[in-house]
């Protein structure tokens, strides 16, 4: 098969997936042995690989290896340490991070092969991070991304500010695939809203959750943008009443991790970031109450049977009706990163 071939191949199966959404993609359990692999920065700047090794001694740990390096975004305009932690994401097949690189309107959409290294462009500004951060399809085949006039004119900053102040504008949600490029836009949000996560269905189907401006519902939608249920976030029993925001959904979408509070609980060791780093409780859309343990309310990411909760160097695994499965301890190279994201092995 020809390159052109072969990407329109792909271009082909990830719009597919708008209907009907793979079933490949990487799950698994973890529930009997906690094996899985770490995602994490690193103060270093590196994008770090770890797979836990099953010991229970922290030091018969293997260490985590670095499988792509970040230093350049650094060198990039603008607050560029917050914009890579809001938009920071890996693919649910563990082939491809993507993040937001710079602050200004010289952003751009990067793509990062985990296995090689190769960083490449996908598209130049203008992104939004803020609002609708990178979000991948179930199968990790295709990104989409808010691409609107989210900055201000020139001259709209603060006095001898050269970057314009950033301005409330809704544009179009776009698709980007690392291996098709640019992909036709099918997603149209009705109402404005944020933090989009996509999940499989149970007929198989593309599906997605997020939240209004105003965080004060969710709501449930097919892959073109279609409202299919409207979820108040006052009636959802498990949260404080400072909802603000979505972390994420499972791979079902009957759970989702939300952030009370964002203030003190938003940002790992405090501080702010537009998109929370971990949320503060996990709740069952399904009867709108708390799931898991009270004790280990906090998440970073859900998967079919639990969450990953995460207390200082310490990630621990729960089910969602709260017992803990497992407990690990992060290696030294990871275990300050503002974020973490896990992959249970296949099972």
């Amino acid at each position: 098969m020809t390159k052109r071939a072969r990407t329109a191949a792909v271009a082909a199966a990830a719009l597919a997936l708008l209907a009907a959404a793979s079933c490949d993609r990487v799950t698994g359990s973890g529930e009997d042995t906690g094996t899985g692999t770490f995602y994490a920065l690193g103060d270093d700047h590196l994008l770090y690989r770890w797979e836990p090794g099953g010991e229970t001694d922290p030091e018969a740990q293997p260490p985590a290896e670095p499988v792509l390096d970040l230093s350049g975004v650094w060198t990039a305009e603008g607050d560029v340490g917050t914009v890579l932690r809001a938009s920071l994401s890996i693919d649910p097949g563990q082939r491809t991070a993507a993040w937001i690189e710079g602050a200004s309107p010289g952003e751009s959409l990067k793509f990062g092969d985990l296995e090689t290294g190769d960083v490449t462009t996908a598209v130049q500004y203008p992104l939004d991070h803020a609002c609708i951060d990178p979000t991948w399809l179930a199968d990790g085949s295709a990104l989409l991304v808010h691409r609107g006039a989210v900055w201000g004119a020139e001259g709209v900053g603060a006095a001898g500010d050269t970057t314009p102040l950033p301005v409330q504008a809704w544009g179009a949600a776009e698709w980007y695939s690392p291996d098709a490029g640019e992909l036709p836009s099918t997603v149209d949000l009705q109402p404005a809203g944020c933090r989009l996560r996509w999940y499989t269905a149970e007929d198989g189907t593309a599906q997605a959750v997020y939240h209004n401006l105003q965080v004060t519902e969710l709501y449930r939608i097919d892959a073109q943008g279609k409202v299919l249920e409207t979820i108040r976030v006052g009636g959802l029993t498990g949260t404080e009443p400072l909802t603000i925001g979505l972390v994420g959904v499972d791979p079902t979408g009957r759970y989702a991790c939300l952030v009370d509070d964002y203030g003190p609980y938003g940002a790992f060791k405090g501080g702010f970031t537009p998109h929370a780093q971990e949320g503060t409780r996990v709740v069952d859309l399904e009867t709108g109450e708390a799931a898991g343990d009270p004790a280990h309310q906090s998440c970073t990411s859900l998967h079919p049977d639990g969450y990953v909760s995460r207390t200082g160097a310490k990630a621990t695994f729960v089910d969602y009706d709260g017992a803990t499965e497992w407990s690990v301890e992060l290696p030294k190279q990871i275990k300050e990163s503002p974020v973490l994201f896990f992959f249970p092995d296949e099972g």
